[in-house]
């Protein structure tokens, strides 16, 4: 019985964060009501599992490098780092093992995600010149699926990037396990579920779209170093300049609709989400680009 009620509670917190950001759709015209993940419950799980996952590899984190930290031996306990050398010899083959997995899975997984980019990034540009669509303040019809259906695929592929996290941790990259990444991560999974439920026709495609372009972008990167080709700096460099110019892209088009009241078919509180979120986003990519690019020339000058 408390069970079900609390079921029902986060279940009805979740349907009240989705009517607020879009008052006028009414839950019975939503046609993505029903399709997997959309629900509140296991939006939230999701959320819990992930959450959970980021504070036990912060713990994780932190208890290595306080044990790299304490590698000095005292002469007493020189017998014991003796006695212990056979188990640190099959940690390290364990660890050896798990690279040579992750060797072989990281470049299938980053082609996968290329691939998925690329097609969502193809079949979005198609519906949308079927509607005669610009880039933005396009029409927006909650009764139609086509582009409702590429919003929610570009959705579950945000759960699929959930993994660039565990393998991060897997491949103890501590330096990629940052407040950029997970913020990035976490908060991007909860801002496409509200668009998908409620906002996902009109506006949206472009959203789709542009990101989808930057995902192909760097899911390419990421295979050609995850099969160790020698990629130029520049290149790097070009990955975060292009995602910076895309969220300048994304805040530019919303400013008159959020600052001087322009009207606009797309609900008005999704463009606020949009164009406050992608403002934090953006903040922090170029604090990454200053500290990446340019901080570490200034100290070479």
């Amino acid at each position: 019985m408390v069970y079900n009620l609390n079921l029902n509670y986060i279940n009805s917190v979740g349907e009240s964060i989705l009517h607020f950001f879009n008052p006028n759709l009414k839950y019975e015209q939503r046609i993505t009501r029903n399709w997997f993940l959309i629900q509140p419950i296991p939006v939230f799980i999701i959320s819990f599992i992930y959450i959970t996952f980021l504070i036990v590899s912060y713990i994780y984190i932190n208890y290595n490098i306080s044990n790299e930290n304490k590698k000095k031996l005292t002469t007493s306990q020189k017998q014991v780092a003796d006695a212990s050398k056979n188990a640190k010899s099959n940690n390290a083959t364990n660890s050896n093992a798990t690279g040579s997995i992750l060797q072989q899975v990281v470049p299938i997984y980053n082609l996968i995600q290329f691939a998925l980019s690329f097609i969502i990034l193809v079949f979005v540009i198609y519906e949308g010149k079927k509607r005669n669509f610009y880039f933005y303040y396009n029409e927006f019809d909650a009764s139609r699926k086509e582009i409702a259906f590429w919003c929610w695929i570009f959705y579950l592929n945000k759960v699929i990037d959930f993994f660039d996290t565990i393998l991060i941790v897997l491949k103890k990259k501590w330096n990629q396990f940052s407040l950029l990444h997970t913020y990035h991560h976490f908060t991007v999974f909860i801002i496409m579920w509200i668009n998908t439920a409620v906002g996902y026709d009109g506006d949206i495609s472009y959203i789709i779209g542009v990101n989808s372009f930057v995902h192909c972008v760097m899911y390419f990167y990421y295979f050609l170093t995850s099969i160790k080709v020698r990629v130029p700096l520049l290149f790097k460099a070009s990955v975060t300049y292009i995602q910076i110019v895309q969220f300048f892209s994304i805040i530019i088009p919303d400013i008159p609709i959020v600052y001087l009241n322009y009207k606009t078919p797309y609900p008005k509180r999704l463009i606020e989400l949009s164009f406050y979120y992608t403002i934090s986003l953006l903040i922090l990519f170029l604090h990454f680009a200053y500290n990446t690019y340019f901080r570490t020339k200034l100290k070479k000058a």
